[in-house]
């Protein structure tokens, strides 16, 4: 359950999800915002364009897992990180204090070398700060705000 606290970092929002796809821990899903027959607003999908309408709209998150249970298949239910201090997959090397983006297609996030909003936001949208630094691909932890628009 999510731990509610008012002032600072201190705010952690935490919601269920159903895997679209197999996924681990650190993983950055996007909830899909449609409601059909095979899509409820409950299951997630790959982050999509940046810059559409949908994506827009919809909510970003981490993957959640133990040391118990860190991967996921189709289907399974999640825990998803929407906003707080978590554990992220990096595609690549990250500097402490650098800005931390989305790119669509990718279920990780990027360095973004510290850059602010980007008015065309299809290629990368900011959604949170690199606490520990990263050599290469892997796990750092970050400030991630998965309600920010872009």
């Amino acid at each position: 359950m999510s731990t509610f606290m008012f002032g600072g970092s201190g705010l952690e929002l935490d919601i269920a999800g159903r895997a679209h796809g197999p996924l681990s821990r650190g993983d950055v899903v996007q909830i899909n915002p449609l409601v059909t027959a095979t899509a409820d607003g409950y299951t997630t999908q790959n982050v999509d364009a940046l810059n559409s309408g949908l994506s827009q709209v919809s909510l970003y998150g981490v993957v959640l897992g133990s040391n118990a249970k860190n991967t996921f298949a189709v289907g399974e239910d999640i825990l998803i990180r929407i906003v707080g201090i978590v554990d992220v997959a990096m595609s690549g090397a990250t500097t402490i204090g650098n800005t931390v983006g989305l790119t669509p297609g990718a279920n990780n996030l990027t360095d973004t070398g510290g850059t602010a909003f980007q008015a065309d936001a299809a290629a990368s949208r900011v959604v949170g700060a690199a606490h520990t630094a990263t050599v290469g691909a892997g796990i750092a932890t970050c400030w991630f705000n998965g309600l920010a628009w872009g």
